[in-house]
């Protein structure tokens, strides 16, 4: 009996482990409102791609503490809610904001060897292009 539940307990560990996801601090954040106004966005901008060291939106600041793994992991460690977020994010950047869009992207994937994973797992972003 005891061994059985040191088994349960390990695989609710395990599971519990394997469901881990960023913090939900950014689940809430209007990202629509961010990115139409020019002044925030461009705050954004810079912290994103370390152009600011000071100044940072704290909602920007928690975004790039995470950014670069989430890049490399596609997300992997994101909840479908964060999942979804990402990708309505990202295609209403595009669409509206198409050269923050691309200066972004230079910048953190220059040699677009994320792109095709993360087009993989979320699908083309409507109304943007593959580059």
């Amino acid at each position: 009996m005891k061994c059985y539940c040191l088994m349960v307990l390990a695989c609710l560990a395990a599971v519990a482990a394997a469901e881990e996801y960023y913090s939900g601090k950014l689940d809430n954040v209007d990202t629509h409102r961010v990115i139409n106004n020019d002044r925030l966005l461009e705050k954004y901008k810079k912290c994103i791609l370390n152009k600011a060291e000071t100044g940072c939106p704290q909602d920007a600041l928690e975004l790039k503490k995470v950014f670069q793994e989430a890049l490399e992991t596609t997300c992997a460690k994101c909840s479908p809610q964060q999942q979804e977020k990402i990708k309505d994010t990202l295609g209403y950047l595009c669409k509206k904001k198409r050269h923050v869009f691309d200066e972004i992207l230079a910048k953190i994937d220059p040699d677009q060897k994320y792109r095709a994973a993360f087009e993989a797992k979320f699908g083309k972003l409507e109304g943007c292009p593959s580059t």
